[in-house]
């Protein structure tokens, strides 16, 4: 069986590096991830998907989990959520979705905020800041720290909202906004629907050009909150027309 460790040895790189490629995420070397990639293909690379998720703590339904999700890039995420919390004002009524960049948000919520989620995760966090923080209904699934379905869609369509602070699991410069499954998506899309300006928040690593199936065109987005936008997406998502802030530059 071809392993990751085979194609980093014929690339000459490292095993994280094919790693990122061969799962869609970007890095610097343009050339180099074409190279990979026509190795795994020439190889007839099959990932060992039980593998991988027993290792990255994945669900096989969602993707990783909210625990492992959480604790990735951490310093990054927390710099990209205390620069998003500037577009809150006092009179905001905001929605928070479920992703763990999001969650970071909580932490700098202005006291006595009234905040809407679908997030347990951004629940206590928000309160303990003095928010009034109102967690919608829905099935809970522990994957996500979050609850989501029909109940959850429902409550959310029947409110307005001036704000929301969405992330997503891949932003595909080519046709936009990507999730794993279909139950969190269908909340992103009511909750977008619902409300006046739309703001991501996302690490450079979700930029990816794969021509993925989006639930969303990135021009949906008024703001995108990142650390930094990789060189070879960036001409892409100027031509978006989304106003773009990057906490760093590498």
């Amino acid at each position: 069986m071809v392993t990751i460790k085979d194609i980093a040895s014929l690339a000459n790189t490292s095993t994280s590096t094919v790693s990122r490629v061969l799962n869609g995420m970007s890095i610097r070397d343009q050339a180099l991830a074409e190279r990979i990639r026509e190795i795994a293909q020439e190889m007839d690379y099959q990932p060992n998907a039980a593998g991988r998720n027993l290792r990255m703590g994945t669900d096989e339904e969602f993707g990783p989990v909210f625990d492992v999700r959480s604790q990735q890039d951490l310093q990054s995420k927390r710099a990209i959520a205390e620069r998003a919390a500037q577009f809150i004002e006092s009179s905001d009524l905001i929605v928070l979705d479920s992703g763990s960049t999001v969650g970071q948000l909580a932490y700098h919520l202005p006291t006595n905020m009234l905040v809407y989620t679908n997030s347990l995760a951004v629940l206590q966090p928000a309160a303990r800041r003095g928010a009034h923080v109102h967690l919608s209904p829905g099935l809970y699934v522990p994957a996500m720290a979050a609850v989501f379905g029909e109940e959850t869609e429902d409550y959310f369509r029947q409110r307005h909202f001036t704000k929301y602070f969405l992330s997503s699991a891949r932003v595909d410069v080519r046709t936009g906004l990507f999730n794993v499954n279909p139950t969190t998506y269908s909340v992103k899309r009511v909750m977008m629907e619902q409300t006046r300006t739309k703001v991501l928040m996302v690490h450079h690593d979700k930029f990816c050009d794969a021509g993925l199936a989006s639930y969303a065109p990135l021009n949906a987005i008024d703001v995108l909150v990142t650390d930094f936008i990789p060189d070879s997406f960036r001409e892409a998502i100027a031509k978006s027309g989304v106003q773009v802030i990057e906490t760093k530059r590498p």
